[in-house]
């Protein structure tokens, strides 16, 4: 067949319906009732026109709809694989919140623990200097008492020397 337009096609279908028409309103009626006569050959010839002029339509409206069918289903796919995306993406920023957060917290409890340790090495280091500083001062004080006690104990013979120096040696 050869390719018609549409608005041939059509053309051709309504002539074909003319004559259907036609035909049914010259058709012979039989007495006392609806019905006609219709001779069977005129309507095979006109359901064979139709069958001709028809399947060009026909295999257009099919071909429009696979198509239309094939971006519905390529459009459902694409927005399943966005949404599939967008939930992957939601799921992935609620993870990263949530290990944000047990990281902040972790992070306040190592903090918290690094400054009690701080607190308690400065504590502690305080305390060893204090001790320090008293054992220094306890020798210090222990030294100078005994330092003391020997220039006494030289002062005391160098007066005795002296004394019997000027007594005259005696």
């Amino acid at each position: 067949m050869t390719q018609q337009t549409a608005a041939e096609t059509r053309l051709q279908v309504f002539q074909v319906l003319d004559v259907l028409e036609s035909l049914t309103a010259s058709a012979t009626k039989l007495p006392l009732t609806k019905r006609a006569v219709i001779n069977p050959a005129d309507i095979q010839e006109l359901i064979a026109r139709l069958r001709h002029v028809l399947p060009g339509d026909i295999t257009q409206a099919q071909q429009i709809i696979r198509y239309r069918d094939s971006i519905l289903s390529r459009a459902q796919a694409d927005a399943k694989r966005m949404r599939e995306t967008a939930e992957q993406e939601s799921r992935q920023k609620v993870s990263d919140t949530q290990i944000m957060n047990d990281a902040a917290k972790q992070a306040e409890v190592v903090d918290a623990e690094a400054q009690r340790r701080a607190e308690e090495l400065v504590a502690a280091a305080q305390a060893k200097v204090q001790e320090r500083i008293d054992g220094a001062d306890a020798y210090a004080i222990d030294v100078l008492e005994r330092l003391e006690e020997e220039l006494g104990a030289l002062l005391s013979t160098a007066r005795r020397g002296l004394d019997q120096l000027k007594s005259g040696g005696r």
